[in-house]
């Protein structure tokens, strides 16, 4: 829903924004997802990507794109007291 809504939309979001959409979805249903963000360097550029995993996949991308990244710890999206 997330995806179609970004490719059929005026705008297109970012995998960031994608990401958080997805994850406040989820967990507005109850569902135990994580927000993951990781980071590389390739050459003289710094890159970032977010996606949303649950049971260890990756649910808003290609499995093996996130790979390529060096992910946060999972405790990353966990916020005390969140009230989603």
């Amino acid at each position: 829903m997330v995806k179609a809504a970004g490719h059929y939309g005026m705008l297109h979001p970012t995998c960031l924004a994608e990401s958080l959409a997805l994850y406040y979805l989820l967990q507005r249903q109850g569902v135990s997802a994580d927000l993951r963000i990781g980071v590389r360097k390739t050459s003289d550029e710094f890159e970032a990507h977010a996606w949303v995993e649950y049971a260890g996949a990756a649910l808003n991308q290609p499995d093996d794109q996130h790979r390529h990244y060096a992910a946060f710890d999972r405790g990353f999206s966990d916020q005390p007291g969140d009230p989603l």
